[in-house]
């Protein structure tokens, strides 16, 4: 098991094994004065490498490949004394990162289950017609923004205050699922990414983000002449 970041006498001079960042413990004030160097970053573990920081434990548990000391095909958060990508296996005392549910290897959102599988939960209540079950026509966005390479980004994306909206909007079919029943919907930044990537899972047909938007404005601007 990987062991908790330790408590030091004094934060001073700490730094990340991995980025060289200033570190300081997370149990420490966080009024504390930041390293003349910039951004003081929370140390989350100590692993065989050393203080490993909250940026670099996350890249650590998004990083997947072959093992350069065994060659297995899996999560790769320990390094080797040269740097090299080592699994848990190989690297040892750096955890377990096994999802209960799914079986598979990453970054655990809750203790034993993985942000992916976290993520499919939040997706399905976001995209729930009514029956328990994500709306059939929105089936491909589901899976498009599932299999995306950072589930956290994804469980951020949806914590986003309107976002929900949106996908309840288009979900329950308040409005068309169309360019134009998306136009009539609001804040507009954040209805072209979901604009996007219904057009990226093939929902909706292509469209010239910049001519759409300009169609769309034209005539409320033309309505304000005399």
């Amino acid at each position: 098991m990987s062991s908790p970041a330790p408590e030091p006498s004094n934060d001073a001079g700490l730094v990340c094994a991995r980025c060289h960042r200033p570190v300081r413990h997370p149990t420490r004030n966080r009024t504390t004065a930041p390293d003349p160097r910039g951004r003081v970053w929370v140390v989350l573990r100590r692993w065989p490498d050393g203080l490993i920081c909250s940026g670099c434990y996350a890249k650590a548990c998004e990083t997947f490949g072959t093992c350069e000391r065994c060659a297995t095909h899996r999560l790769l958060p320990g390094r080797g004394p040269d740097g090299q990508h080592w699994c848990t296996d190989c690297a040892g005392g750096i955890g377990n990162f096994t999802c209960t549910r799914c079986g598979q290897e990453g970054w655990n959102h809750y203790k034993g289950v993985c942000g992916r599988c976290v993520l499919s939960d939040r997706l399905t209540l976001a995209l729930d017609d009514g029956t328990g079950q994500v709306s059939p026509d929105l089936v491909p966005l589901f899976n498009l923004v599932l299999a995306m390479a950072r589930p956290r980004s994804g469980i951020l994306w949806l914590t986003k205050p309107h976002v929900g909206p949106i996908l309840a909007a288009i979900t329950h079919h308040q409005v068309p699922l169309t360019h134009e029943g998306l136009a009539t919907l609001s804040p507009w930044r954040c209805v072209i990414h979901v604009r996007d990537l219904l057009v990226a899972c093939g929902i909706l047909p292509p469209v010239d983000r910049f001519l759409f938007l300009f169609e769309q404005w034209l005539p409320d601007w033309l309505a304000t002449l005399t």
